[in-house]
């Protein structure tokens, strides 16, 4: 398996680590990680070579962002969007050009004209993502001719020598700070979990990879969710069922000691919801109420 090094790192890990892999790298110069599982021989890599090596079979599975899998269009099989390292593609122009994203498409035309008014022959444009840069062209500036420099990450220093780029953002502040707007988003790009084509036609390897692709996106669903435990009276499950949302039926089991013991109630809720929850189940008659943090929803 090959995971990603740079700024998708930390939160692959925390992931993995949630799902139990518990990894753990030799030294700060090592590529090579240790988890629990030891039929999984990992190897750190840039996540703009991941897409490429499972491709080719170096790896039977990799995590990278979707954006380097669209960038070299990897002929790879995605299994899952773990919903972390969440960045937009974008693309953006100096800040003195005065275009404003909020025109939609016209932002093209309006690019244009700002070519022409500056008299450029053609534009210059920076960007890691050469072909998502030259899509971009062909959809919807089919009529500008234009250079490509390759950017090798820091693409925001292009602010003096580009006409546009082809930038990732989280927030859009790096590109702010440096005289950037952004004029258009092309995608948004989260971290996924791919294979190899071949290697999930092996039967020990497809299913040692839907293993790995079940608990960590059963600890990717578990966050943000708390398990609530409660006991309740017979006279009062009614009123509580009202009150309890749930990902499904809540479980409910009867307590020792007869029909006066109550019910044992337990039941799945997003995080943001217990501030109300709580108060509300004990109006409503539930007692002993505890909340517990979810590693994993495996379903």
């Amino acid at each position: 398996m090959a995971l990603p090094k740079g700024h998708l790192w930390e939160a692959v890990k925390s992931l993995l680590d949630q799902a139990g892999y518990n990894l753990s790298v030799k030294g700060e110069r090592s590529y090579r990680v240790e988890s629990r599982d030891r039929d999984l021989d990992i190897r750190i890599h840039r996540a703009q070579n991941i897409s490429l090596l499972v491709e080719q079979g170096r790896y039977d599975v990799g995590i990278t962002g979707l954006d380097w899998v669209l960038e070299p269009n990897a002929d790879v099989e995605e299994l899952a969007d773990l919903k972390v390292g969440r960045v937009d593609v974008v693309a953006a122009v100096p800040e003195r050009y005065g275009i404003d994203e909020q025109i939609g498409l016209g932002v093209f035309k309006r690019f244009e004209e700002k070519l022409y008014e500056e008299k450029r022959g053609r534009a210059v444009v920076a960007s890691e993502y050469e072909n998502l840069t030259r899509s971009l062209f062909e959809k919807h500036m089919p009529s500008i001719p234009y250079r490509f420099i390759r950017s090798y990450g820091a693409t925001e220093t292009f602010i003096e020598v580009a006409d546009l780029i082809v930038d990732c953002t989280e927030t859009g502040a790096t590109l702010r700070e440096n005289g950037w707007r952004i004029i258009y988003r092309l995608f948004e790009s989260t971290a996924r979990i791919i294979a190899n084509r071949d290697s999930l036609r092996d039967p020990w390897r497809r299913e040692k990879i839907a293993g790995l692709v079940s608990l960590v996106e059963g600890a990717r669903d578990a966050r943000g969710v708390r398990l609530l435990k409660m006991n309740v009276q017979e006279g009062f499950m009614g009123d509580v069922m009202k009150i309890l949302p749930a990902m499904k039926s809540p479980t409910i089991s009867k307590l020792y000691g007869g029909e006066e013991a109550g019910y044992a109630v337990e039941v799945a809720v997003n995080e943001d919801q217990v501030v109300q929850l709580i108060p509300k189940l004990k109006k409503a008659g539930a007692t002993d109420i505890l909340e517990l943090k979810i590693e994993k929803v495996v379903r």
